[in-house]
């Protein structure tokens, strides 16, 4: 594709992905309207729901100024949680787009022309869906979401597969393999521990963190199927219609995403909290008034029998991973001289790169939703970055022992038949 036709389709791709994200949530919104309106309540009442969901999604925070509701006061607040199902779903279909740009013989053009339509969405967006009652913070409506986009459009242009156009051999853009060129260059200065540990720190670490989610994922389908009647009292006890309850239940997968990580965190004995000075963990759990949601009936609050035993799902994940990542460990059963020295020096590195991960998620995963104690939901990061650095990296030094071993010396000179001649 040439430089214009290049312009103009990633302009179109990017605001077809823009309507896209604000229409997942403005249709069933849009139905529930057509089918269940009142006719004081006009069609701008769900199309700026849809948009606050939007610009939530990619960081964006919500105002809410004071107001007297029945003669009940509520203090101003904003709302800051990310519904990070939509979140992925927009990162997915930006990280597409870039990878379908890698089949122009130039990037920049396409990421240009994708940043400017983006970013003129957004403002539009941002412009139209303003209410006295709640809004979006101008600026962070305005930049949060290009500069969301154009990060996972960028990954997908420079780590995703290279597209082929059919015109020609297959040809890598300039500036995919410029920024793979200088990538690699860096990364050959780096010091040789560093070069040795980074791939299979980075393989155990991940690994790490895919395990915690997956067990997580395996807990939360568990409590809700033993906690069946509880979810129905809930959907019950919310008094809605059959629209109103698929569209409560289209909130909650939205949202799903951030429960799994809160079962992460329960996982690793730090918990988390819905609303300040609560706590749900398995060494204990204090929780005040919970919302009305069926969701909460996955939430693993009370007394757990196998509370203590979830704590070794972090253990047991650190142990499998390291040992799992021993044909990744060539280099430094190469480069490392000791037993010790190879095991503490990719123990510690898996478990940075496990509390790294962690942490991040859990920053993404919180944030405040309501005012008074519900402005604190979620994670402590720091907290579980520092729990998940202790566990993983105790359990992942003894594993490494098998893992990254350094290999017989094979010089003449260093030979154990040599000494013992």
């Amino acid at each position: 594709m040439n430089r214009r036709l290049t312009f103009l389709m990633a302009a179109l791709e990017a605001t077809i992905i823009a309507a896209i994200g604000v229409f997942i949530s403005l249709a069933p919104l849009t139905i529930v309207w057509l089918f269940e309106n009142d006719p004081s309540i006009t069609w701008l009442v769900p199309y700026r729901a849809a948009t606050d969901i939007w610009l939530l999604a990619q960081g964006a925070h919500l105002s809410v100024p004071a107001a007297t509701v029945l003669s009940f006061e509520s203090p101003a607040f904003s709302i800051g949680i990310l519904p990070l199902g939509l979140s992925v779903i927009i990162a997915a279909m930006a990280f597409r787009l870039g990878r379908r740009l890698t089949a122009a013989g130039q990037l920049w053009p396409g990421w240009s022309a994708a940043v400017i339509a983006y970013g003129l969405m957004s403002l539009l967006i941002t412009t139209s869906s303003y209410d006295v009652a709640i809004f979006p913070v101008a600026w962070e409506g305005t930049f949060f979401p290009p500069a969301f986009f154009t990060l996972f459009m960028v990954l997908g242009s420079v780590v995703g597969r290279l597209e082929y156009s059919g015109d020609g051999p297959l040809v890598e853009p300039a500036e995919r393999l410029w920024i793979r060129q200088y990538a690699a260059y860096r990364f050959d200065r780096f010091n040789w521990a560093v070069r040795a540990l980074f791939s299979p720190a980075l393989r155990a670490g991940t690994g790490v963190t895919a395990i915690m989610l997956a067990a997580s994922s395996i807990l939360i389908a568990l409590l809700i199927g033993f906690n069946w009647v509880q979810f129905t009292r809930l959907y019950e006890g919310l008094h809605v219609s059959f629209l109103g309850g698929v569209i409560i239940t289209l909130g909650q997968l939205a949202f799903l995403p951030n429960v799994v990580i809160f079962g992460a965190s329960w996982l690793t004995g730090v918990g988390f909290s819905v609303g300040t000075g609560s706590t749900i963990s398995p060494l204990g759990t204090v929780v005040g008034p919970l919302p009305a949601l069926p969701i909460t009936a996955a939430l693993p609050v009370g007394a757990n029998d196998f509370g203590m035993v979830a704590i070794l799902v972090p253990l047991v994940a650190a142990f499998v991973a390291t040992i799992l990542v021993r044909k990744h460990a060539a280099e430094i059963r190469f480069e490392f001289a000791s037993p010790l020295s190879a095991a503490i020096s990719l123990g510690i590195s898996v478990g940075l790169v496990a509390a790294l991960e962690m942490g991040i998620l859990a920053a993404l995963a919180s944030g405040s939703v309501g005012p008074g104690r519900l402005v604190t939901v979620g994670i402590n990061p720091w907290m579980l970055a520092l729990v998940t650095f202790i566990e993983v990296a105790l359990v992942s030094t003894l594993a490494a022992f098998y893992s990254a071993r350094p290999d017989a010396p094979d010089h003449p000179l260093l030979s154990r038949k040599h000494k013992v001649n």
